[in-house]
């Protein structure tokens, strides 16, 4: 006679799938893969086996309110899993081509949202324009004739960041008083609506974000100035770097300063950092980014982790994350469009029914030695970010690398002339395909795209495409004739499209597309146009 079933297995197998349902997805697959009537609930739900994939591609599910265009969990399940297959197969020969405008050839570019945003800082002009938009997506389209831009009289625009999922445009103003005596410089951070005729956006605390005082050199140096504008959320961080020398090449250091806003709720901010670095060599050696909504990076010879939770006080350090070499010309990559951080986007993210967990994405990190001979690209997993067994609310602790960076990343020897893509936990990079010489001619390099999907569930079921790569690799630092080993586990596919340094000087990468802006031929700086690979 067959035994009955007692407690938690003699409930309904609804009611088993709903209680389930409310278990991370690792706990919900160490059950199901240890009780045989566990695993057939598994099987015949779809809700849970969408938990699952969605926790193991490292998202976050968005809620279907929309009444009127409900999506089956079942529906949404095969659309996630197709996603997924569509990237591992990594056909990028089909593409589409769009055209910049001529006067926007030499601007400064950006991704933003499906949206491509132009600045351009010498007409004083910039424009916004959706990418081959969906019918489903949110537009936004506009230019601003040169002139147009700040509304603070007798100021210029040197940065501008758009956002169409919260229709906001912020734009750095700087103005000088030559009155006051040389270089009195007064910045402000000028707001408005993407869509707005100038007046204040409907959810700002004002117009005007008001910058603390500016830290200055010493009269007589020379300086080089460099800034950078970014938001995500409710925040708005301006970073301004100062390098600074006597009249050679060599910077005696650099000052930088960043502050940041919570632009809903102040025009004011207490939020500031400030430093000094020494000897920062050519080019920024600073660098910053947002790990979701209370935290944030300074990237510099090492990883400083802060907390922002309150912006009436300066950041609080959480944690120092030693680099295993000292570097410099630092590009930190850490898009965050996809990122349910306000109720503009999370309203656009039900659209596309999930989103990127900002605990577990990837982070890429472009540097060179200080002795400029060698170039690595860092791909971190930010969840050593967020792990509270890393130590990283220990205060001042410094966290060396042997103790987060082999397990929790991957080192790859970059190429200068070539970019890097990231998009939640996948990395798009170029490679040469043969082994290049040092005396090779750049420009007569190819080159072939890698596609590296870093989520846990790429690397257990790549459906027979692409290479599992799990053991470890090693590189060769040149200027301190030392190893670095690293071990992050990825699934890799290599396009068989050729392409020539000149087609990949940048990489964008959303979930849905590839982005390849290509060079001007008669401009070398410049770009004129935009190759769309739809994924």
């Amino acid at each position: 006679m067959k035994s009955r079933s007692t407690g938690f297995l003699a409930l309904a197998e609804e009611l088993q799938s709903y209680i389930l349902s409310f278990l991370p997805h690792q706990d919900i697959l160490r059950c199901t893969s240890v009780c045989k009537a566990l695993r057939q609930t598994y099987m015949s739900s779809s809700e849970l086996q969408y938990i699952t994939e969605l926790g193991g591609q490292q998202l976050l599910p968005v809620p279907d309110t929309d009444l009127n265009n409900h999506t089956s969990i079942s529906k949404r399940l095969q659309l996630l899993r197709d996603k997924a297959h569509a990237w591992f197969k990594f056909d990028i020969h089909s593409f589409e081509k769009i055209s910049i405008p001529e006067q926007f050839h030499d601007a400064k570019t950006s991704l933003a949202d499906g949206h491509l945003c132009l600045f351009n800082e010498d007409e004083q002009s910039a424009k916004i324009f959706p990418i081959l938009p969906k019918p489903s997506q949110h537009k936004v389209e506009r230019d601003w004739p040169p002139g147009s831009l700040c509304s603070i009289p007798n100021a210029d625009s040197i940065e501008v960041f758009m956002d169409p999922a919260q229709n906001l445009i912020a734009i750095a103003c700087m103005i000088v008083d030559e009155t006051l005596g040389m270089d009195d410089e007064r910045l402000y951070i000028d707001l408005g609506a993407l869509d707005g005729d100038g007046g204040v956006h409907p959810e700002a605390a004002g117009k005007t974000l008001f910058v603390s005082k500016l830290p200055r050199c010493q009269d007589g140096l020379y300086t080089i100035e460099n800034w950078k504008l970014e938001g995500l959320g409710r925040y708005i961080a301006f970073r301004r770097s100062l390098l600074v020398h006597e009249g050679g090449y060599k910077f005696g250091e650099e000052i930088w300063f960043l502050q940041i806003w919570d632009w809903q709720q102040s025009t004011t901010s207490g939020c500031v950092l400030s430093d000094i670095i020494i000897n920062p060599e050519v080019g920024e050696s600073l660098d910053f980014c947002f790990l979701g909504n209370d935290r944030l990076l300074i990237v510099s010879k090492d990883l400083k982790l802060y907390s922002i939770e309150d912006l009436s006080e300066a950041p609080r350090l959480l944690a120092c994350f030693l680099m295993p070499v000292s570097v410099t010309g630092i590009q930190c990559l850490l898009p965050m469009d996809d990122i349910a951080h306000s109720s503009q986007l999370q309203m656009q993210a039900q659209r596309t029914m999930w989103t990127s967990d900002p605990k577990n994405r990837i982070l890429s990190l472009i540097t060179r030695t200080r002795d400029a001979t060698d170039s690595f690209t860092f791909i971190i997993s930010t969840r050593i970010f967020f792990d509270s067994q890393a130590g990283v609310f220990d205060g001042m602790a410094e966290i060396p690398w042997e103790c987060w960076g082999p397990l929790n990343a991957r080192v790859f020897v970059h190429s200068w002339r070539c970019r890097v893509g990231v998009s939640g936990n996948r990395v798009l990079q170029a490679f040469p395909v043969t082994d290049t010489a040092a005396e090779d001619y750049l420009d007569d390099i190819d080159y072939k795209l890698h596609m590296m999907d870093f989520s846990p569930l790429a690397v257990e079921r790549r459906q027979g495409l692409g290479k599992v790569v799990t053991e470890p690799s090693t590189i060769e630092i040149t200027e301190s004739e030392e190893t670095l080993t690293t071990s992050l586990p990825y699934v890799e596919v290599v396009s068989d499209r050729i392409f020539g340094a000149s087609q990949v000087t940048d990489i964008w990468v959303d979930k849905d597309r590839i982005y390849l802006p290509k060079l001007d031929l008669e401009d070398s700086d410049g770009i004129d146009e935009l190759e769309v690979i739809e994924i």
